[in-house]
């Protein structure tokens, strides 16, 4: 089972969400927090903040585990880490495809189904 880690960064109401592109091999098209495959030897909170890093340009600090969910994927069957995350700088903007999104705004966003928790969690307040 692969392990992806994923950085929910919140910011002033918003959360830094980007679009996966419409050839990718899983998810095609739908947007997404950043995150990626933890390494061997990799604690997954380090791959959550490096994985923003090399993805959005945004430095984190991972504050907590907000959710774990499972999924499956072309390649096997997945567990889906999600931290709740801060950015080091406040005035950072991220790389393309990435952006800050009102927290308002995400339930009209198309995210995979594994995501559905976090965008519940993010209006609720809860991040």
């Amino acid at each position: 089972m692969s392990v992806i880690a994923v950085a929910v960064v919140v910011r002033h109401g918003c959360v830094l969400v980007g679009r996966r592109a419409e050839n990718a091999p899983e998810a095609a098209g739908l947007d997404e927090f950043p995150g990626g495959k933890v390494e061997a030897g990799e604690a997954p909170a380090s791959a959550a903040a490096r994985e923003c890093l090399e993805e959005s340009g945004i430095a984190v600090r991972i504050d907590r585990l907000l959710h774990r969910a499972s999924s499956v994927a072309t390649h096997g069957p997945l567990e889906i880490l999600f931290f709740a995350a801060s950015a080091l700088d406040d005035r950072e903007e991220p790389l393309v495809p990435f952006a800050w999104i009102p927290i308002t705004e995400l339930a009209a966003r198309c995210f995979p189904p594994a995501n559905a928790r976090v965008v519940e969690l993010l209006a609720q307040g809860r991040s």
